[in-house]
């Protein structure tokens, strides 16, 4: 992809994480109930609309983050080939994203 349509996606994703949580602390944190009491996490845990609400904010917050990170590199190391860096953290970014989709998933 293109330097300009990674940064797009850069500029989506940061306005998705600014709804989603937003969305997430309206919702938990200011509905009235105890967010963190058992029966609210299992409510939450047995819905299919929050298990693809944090899968989602869970894409997002990964592309913006390790986006943020490549240009960080990029631009600290100019050296270091923008290939390495794209499939190390491509590499990373999927290895995370098992390990954190697998949490909400076997809750459901």
């Amino acid at each position: 992809m293109s330097e300009t349509r990674l940064k797009i996606l850069q500029y989506i994703t940061g306005i998705g994480l600014f709804l989603l949580v937003g969305t997430h602390l309206i919702v938990s944190h200011l509905s009235g109930g105890e967010p963190t009491a058992w029966e609210s996490i299992a409510e939450r845990a047995s819905s299919s609309f929050w298990l693809a609400f944090y899968v989602l904010l869970l894409i997002f917050g990964l592309y913006h983050g390790l986006h943020g990170l490549r240009t960080i590199i990029i631009e600290s190391i100019p050296r270091l080939p923008a290939k390495v860096v794209d499939w190390t953290l491509v590499t990373a970014g999927i290895a995370i994203f098992g390990y954190a989709a697998y949490i909400p998933i076997s809750a459901f």
